[in-house]
């Protein structure tokens, strides 16, 4: 049964960093995958770049990969609670020229940089008053 938002659906999960579970070309088997990009390509086709991870493949190319997907041959997604982190380390990046136009969708990479609060600075007893700095 197919879905009448699929893309909204994809969009939704694409924000959460959800994995959803998909049927495509109406086959009846499911691929589990990492969504990560939603575009339109040079045929302005909507496209999903997704990262499988589970289920069927019909190429019988071993998993994980990288796999693109046309929307329009979704039948059927569904979001699961599964979180995934972008697949940086996998060659993911937000930067591709493909998404330059017509991007719909991405995945936010989280920064990596924190700042220590102030009060960490200032660990352990204080010193005493000979030691100290002056301010």
């Amino acid at each position: 049964m197919a879905q009448p938002n699929i893309l909204q659906v994809l969009t939704k999960a694409i924000k959460e960093r959800r994995c959803v579970a998909l049927r495509y070309q109406d086959q009846r088997a499911v691929r589990v995958v990492e969504p990560h990009a939603i575009y339109s390509d040079e045929h302005s086709q909507l496209m999903l770049d997704a990262y499988q991870v589970r289920g069927f493949s019909s190429s019988g190319r071993p998993l994980p990969f990288w796999r693109p997907f046309r929307i329009k041959k979704i039948s059927d997604v569904e979001v699961l609670k599964e979180v995934f982190m972008p697949r940086t380390a996998e060659g993911f990046s937000a930067a591709r020229l493909k998404y330059k136009n017509g991007l719909i969708a991405i995945v936010e990479v989280p920064s990596t940089s924190f700042a220590y609060p102030e009060a960490a600075l200032e660990m352990g007893p204080p010193r005493p008053e000979q030691l100290r700095r002056p301010a």
